[in-house]
């Protein structure tokens, strides 16, 4: 009887922490490295679908490739990322959130297990460098995670091995040709 109310107390204990995503961090040049694929380029259109079990709602989205800078293929892919909206239902993932038509990114992409030729992104939202413009003309990439009303950046956990520490995921912010820069040199010494 002991264990039993030793588990419900565990159970208990890390309820609110079952919608957490927790990611071990990785450098751009390890992203570039587990990747097939790494390409610029922006969103065309989305949708949202049950798998054929109808257990789990995957997005996909349509990107027009404007620059391949690892691998090589079509001038458009679909990136497939977990969770979504469909017949009434939503299914969301910590740290996974939708890319908006027009929005460009660099993505670090692998081929799906699903072998149905999508893509998904290597290390959830790691590989996601969504671009933005500043004021100053500069254009700069960002992996970090959206605070939106429903999703709190503490949702995402960042991993140290090290220490075995938890900490929330702030992601990286680097200007997007010193990440391209970054991306070839890392490619060209495997």
């Amino acid at each position: 009887m002991k264990k039993l109310s030793l588990a419900a107390f565990l159970f208990l204990l890390l309820l609110p922490y079952t919608g957490a995503t927790t990611v071990v961090p990785m450098s751009v040049e390890k992203l570039t490295e587990i990747s097939s694929h790494v390409v610029e380029a922006h969103a065309a259109r989305s949708w949202s679908a049950w798998n054929a079990q109808h257990t789990m709602i995957s997005t996909y989205t349509e990107f027009a490739v404007d620059n391949w800078l690892k691998g090589s293929g079509e001038n458009a892919i679909t990136v497939k990322q977990p969770g979504g909206s469909a017949e009434g239902y939503t299914q969301q993932v910590a740290g996974v959130h939708p890319w908006s038509t027009g929005e460009s990114a660099i993505l670090f992409l692998q081929r799906s297990p699903a072998n149905d030729n999508t893509f998904t992104v290597s290390g959830l939202m790691q590989g996601n460098f969504r671009v933005r413009h500043l004021a100053s003309g500069a254009a700069v990439a960002d992996n970090g995670v959206p605070t939106t009303t429903t999703q709190a950046a503490e949702d995402i956990q960042s991993f140290n091995p090290a220490d075995k520490s938890l900490a929330p995921y702030r992601g990286n912010r680097m200007d997007i040709n010193e990440l391209k820069r970054r991306v070839r040199s890392a490619n060209h010494t495997r």
